[in-house]
């Protein structure tokens, strides 16, 4: 079990559900370019975020290790990242999805 999965039991163990839910939303908090950053361990990045007093360096390293950064594009159809494929009515149709349509035809 990872530090941040522990952290989180812990947590809840206790009843601080605050802290829960504060652990609960990092991904709505932190931008992709920081979690990059944090992955690197770079600790520069702690300038600029504001975090608890109780969240140390090595819970967000955890965290953001267990994270992983989707490389292009999220298709309309299919809902998955890729990086080749179209641009349709300002939409974006992935290279797998184009060609399924295109057969269809």
């Amino acid at each position: 079990m990872s530090l941040f999965e522990e952290k989180m039991l812990d947590l809840m163990r206790k009843g601080d559900l605050e802290k829960v839910k504060w652990m609960k939303s990092l991904d709505k908090t932190i931008m992709k370019s920081q979690i990059e950053r944090i992955q690197q361990n770079d600790k520069t990045v702690l300038k600029e975020m504001v975090l608890p007093k109780w969240v140390s360096w090595d819970l967000l390293y955890d965290w953001a290790k267990s994270k992983q950064i989707e490389k292009g594009r999220r298709c309309i159809l299919c809902g998955k990242a890729n990086e080749t494929g179209i641009e349709f009515n300002e939409k974006f149709i992935c290279e797998n999805c184009f060609i399924k349509l295109k057969n269809l035809q």
